[in-house]
């Protein structure tokens, strides 16, 4: 479990939340799966185009843990005193091969059990800068409807997202579906 938002934006605005971000006192990370490294940034320079995954490390919540495999460095980035001090941060990305737009999303987890089976919570300054990225989302990010279907007893479910105007003119007027 944990806090979760989806959306559907222009890599620009992805920037801006990452920019955001490094205002809030986080660092950027991103593996480097060139090199097999983990790179932290105090610098949006960190992020582009053909890397689909990145973190925002909140030092004052903890350190984080690098997990070496085969040589190479990954991030310990699940439910662990390591994830805790993390938020997941995706772009959204644009497959033109397949009229697709994958959707982008900030995650951050809720807690998890350490070695002695207690509950360890995520600290409240992750939450407290998640919530203030997530409301940066929705304060730049039209949330629009994009679907609607009957249910069986006959209401109307309305779907909404979290989608930006180009993206939206792509799916209404040129073919393209939302993926995950």
């Amino acid at each position: 479990m944990g806090k979760q938002i989806e959306y559907y934006i222009e890599f620009e605005t992805f920037i801006s939340i990452a920019e955001k971000a490094l205002d809030l006192g986080c660092k950027i990370i991103k593996n480097d799966t060139k090199n097999g490294k983990v790179i932290e940034s105090d610098s949006v320079d960190i992020i582009s185009s053909d890397c689909y995954f990145y973190h925002f490390y909140v030092p004052e919540a903890g350190t984080y843990r690098i997990k070496r495999i085969n040589g190479k460095e990954y991030l310990d980035h699940g439910y662990s005193s390591s994830g805790i001090t993390l938020i997941e941060a995706m772009p959204t990305i644009l497959r033109v091969d397949e009229k697709r737009i994958q959707r982008g999303r900030l995650f951050c987890v809720s807690d998890y059990y350490d070695e002695e089976g207690k509950n360890v919570r995520r600290p409240d300054c992750v939450t407290k800068i998640y919530n203030a990225l997530a409301n940066y989302v929705k304060k730049t990010t039209p949330y629009v409807e994009t679907g609607r279907t009957v249910l069986k007893d006959g209401r109307e479910y309305i779907y909404k997202k979290y989608v930006c105007d180009k993206y939206l003119n792509l799916i209404q007027n040129e073919g393209y579906s939302f993926g995950v």
